[in-house]
């Protein structure tokens, strides 16, 4: 097996292989470009993730390969000619400090990084040039750094690599504890046992050189590796590991990866400035958070963030709630079991599980609309499901048995919602009850098809005219024109929160009401430059620019594609494609989409998650939205798409219940193909396509 995977790597070195749409050169992206912050910056196999050492070439922080984690490891590295020591260590000094970085490339399975060194050593020209390649294992705990030294003297030079580790505090940590930030696990310093081993009472990590020592002809390259394995205490290190094995293994799992979980997903190519980038770059951040561990209770296992190691659990909120129709795209029938699995921790109490299937969290007053919205997608991509509608109809039903006499919910506290930083959005707010109004719609659409009675479809659908009643009668406020939020004891604050729009979303507002919303979506309120802002910026009373995530300066990353798709679902497609486009800059300055981002600058915050399920949301907006793909219960499928001015558009391998269709769309004309055969050929609308 381990000889077929080393042909394999010869074979498909310059990634061309395979017979899906992408690629995983297509996802590659220049590390200068980037403007997030050196900690968020990872690779990951699905097995391990790893963290390069800022402008250095060979340097590297921690590791993760959950339920290991090698906390405060670190592994330099330089280069010894003769008496001459040539660091690397990333120094912003001037003259001879060693190697200097010069740029790289992050791709799925890997960072490349280039260094340079120009000087003269002994009255002898030393000039090397150096490129790494940072790979995370597949199946194992570590990483490999290649390295290779081109001689750009006349003369032959001989070296060696000289890399020393520091191990840190490895541990293993139970899957349960791996939450929201990485963990911290108690555990003493890793101690030698050995030459190239360390070990405490949790974990081990070895050390294994390749070629350490050369002799380079002029203009000539030559290759070193380093590789680091981890392993628990219980567990043994191997003797001896093959480099370039590991390296095929983990250049083949990501490129399985790759065809698995796109066979649904359409390429797309225009010359609209910035989409094409934003749609890949949407694309890899739901890609990045596919964990492939077969100790995990789903795999794959479907992770809220987890590249930095924190959140590693699926949050149905981020993993679902703002992508369920690309999610069910992506993993297909598998949609199913992770839906199930959610189901199983009882959503009444959690609104995550852990990568060990346990529950973790709290109950969320958004779980019920997040869970819905799965099984509807299910229901539409798949087919009915029984037992999740079931699931989906008890969690719906026990929800309403909270109503108060008003037919409102009060949610509680902060904690319960959106956690902002001061008092407002709690009780009896607008969304998540509009949500109630959406959810019972979509039990009696889905009731039909398993089912459910006329008469308990019928009382579902007037159940939510009653909601929606309520909510314009007890929240909205004629002379504030704006929803309140409504406390017990009378109080009302008025929040000008982006999930204000769940109520239009839901239909809940009026045409007056959706007229004040519109209005609000300009510069100076919830528009920024680079994205929305979860608080309007004339909510003086409410807005910051701190807690980027709920309250203002900027929002959570799938807050701002979510409401473009709003826009264009009620039919405001040039408002739609204003707010979308504001997004295109993480295209080309993010890896992966990152939990929050400001509005006013092409950044986010660092004290947050590297990156976010609810990235995907781009994906989701683009062909929902602007394309207008419209899955329906019974198998047809709808386009409805929204163009604007700024040039074409074309989608190749959109999978719809295994027929495959392509698109070609302009401002004047709708181009549709179904497995290879014109559909419809015309103006653009709404057109049924299968």
């Amino acid at each position: 097996m381990r000889i077929i995977l080393f042909i394999f790597l010869i074979l498909s070195s310059n990634l061309t292989f395979g017979i899906n749409k992408f690629q995983l050169a297509d996802f590659a992206i220049q590390l200068e470009q980037i403007t997030s912050a050196p900690t968020h910056v990872w690779v990951s196999s699905g097995f391990t993730t790893v963290n390069p050492q800022y402008h250095t070439v060979v340097g590297v922080n921690e590791f993760y390969a959950p339920p290991l984690a090698a906390k405060k490891f670190s592994l330099k590295t330089d280069i010894r000619i003769g008496q001459n020591i040539i660091p690397d260590n990333g120094s912003e000094g001037k003259g001879d400090v060693g190697i200097l970085y010069a740029g790289g490339v992050w791709y799925p399975h890997k960072i490349v990084r280039y260094g340079t060194y120009h000087h003269m050593k002994d009255g002898k020209l030393v000039s090397l040039g150096v490129t790494t390649e940072l790979i995370p294992l597949f199946g194992h705990a570590g990483f490999i750094e290649k390295i290779t030294i081109k001689n750009r003297t006349s003369q032959v030079i001989s070296l060696e690599i000289v890399s020393e580790a520091t191990p840190g505090t490895p541990a293993e940590v139970p899957l349960r504890e791996w939450g929201f930030s990485p963990p911290e696990p108690n555990v003493s310093q890793a101690q030698q046992t050995g030459t190239d081993r360390w070990a405490n009472e949790s974990a081990v990590i070895g050390i294994y050189r390749d070629n350490a020592t050369m002799t380079i002809e002029p203009g000539q390259s030559a290759v070193s590796t380093i590789t680091i394995v981890m392993t628990a205490k219980n567990s043994k290190l191997p003797e001896l590991v093959n480099a370039k094995i590991f390296e095929a293994e983990s250049v083949n799992a990501w490129q399985q990866r790759l065809d698995t979980y796109t066979k649904n997903i359409p390429s797309l190519s225009s010359n609209i400035e910035g989409l094409n980038d934003y749609y890949k770059r949407s694309l890899v951040s739901g890609l990045v958070c596919i964990w492939e561990n077969p100790t995990f209770a789903l795999n794959p296992h479907f992770a809220t963030s987890g590249i930095d190691g924190g959140s590693l659990c699926t949050y149905l909120w981020d993993n679902a709630g703002y992508n369920p129709q690309t999610v069910a795209l992506m993993f297909d029938t598998k949609t199913i079991d992770l839906a199930k699995k959610m189901a199983s921790i009882d959503l009444e109490k959690y609104n995550a599980f852990a990568a060990d299937g346990s529950g973790v969290g709290v109950k969320y007053s958004y779980s019920p609309m997040c869970f819905i919205g799965l099984v509807n997608a299910i229901f539409k991509y798949i087919g009915p499901d029984k037992e999740l509608f079931e699931y989906g109809k008890c969690l719906i039903l026990n929800n309403e048995k909270r109503k108060s006499s008003n037919n409102l919910i009060d949610y509680g506290f902060q904690h319960n919602l959106l956690e902002m930083r001061g008092t407002g959005w709690e009780h009896m707010v607008v969304s998540p009850n509009t949500e109630r109004s959406w959810c019972l719609r979509q039990l009696s659409d889905m009731g039909k098809l398993t089912g459910a009675s006329q008469a308990e479809r019928t009382d579902w659908e007037q159940q939510a005219d009653k909601i929606i009643t309520s909510v314009r009668k007890e929240l909205w406020d004629e002379k504030a024109q704006w929803f309140a939020c409504l406390y017990p004891d009378g109080y009302k604050d008025y929040v000008y929160s982006i999930q204000v729009y769940d109520a239009l979303y839901a239909g809940a507002c009026t045409p007056a009401q959706e007229k004040v919303l519109i209005s609000q979506l300009r510069d100076g309120a919830y528009l920024g430059k680079y994205g929305v802002s979860s608080i309007s910026k004339t909510d003086s009373v409410h807005f910051e620019v701190v807690d980027t995530d709920w309250s203002g300066g900027g929002a959570y990353s799938g807050d701002g594609p979510q409401l473009a798709l709003m826009m264009y679902e009620k039919g405001y497609s040039q408002i739609a494609w204003d707010v979308l486009k504001r997004h295109f800059w993480m295209g080309k300055h993010q890896i992966y989409f990152p939990q929050e981002h400001y509005c006013d600058r092409p950044m986010s915050p660092t004290n947050k998650r590297a990156n976010i399920a609810a990235g995907l949301c781009g994906v989701e907006t683009i062909l929902f939205g602007l394309i207008g793909f419209q899955p329906q219960y019974n198998g047809e499928l709808y386009i409805n798409p929204q163009p604007n001015n700024e040039g074409n558009i074309d989608i190749k391998g959109f999978v719809f219940r295994k027929n495959t269709f392509d698109i070609s769309l302009s401002a004047k004309k709708l181009f549709v193909r179904r497995d290879g055969r014109t559909v419809y050929e015309g103006v653009p609308k709404r057109v049924r396509i299968r």
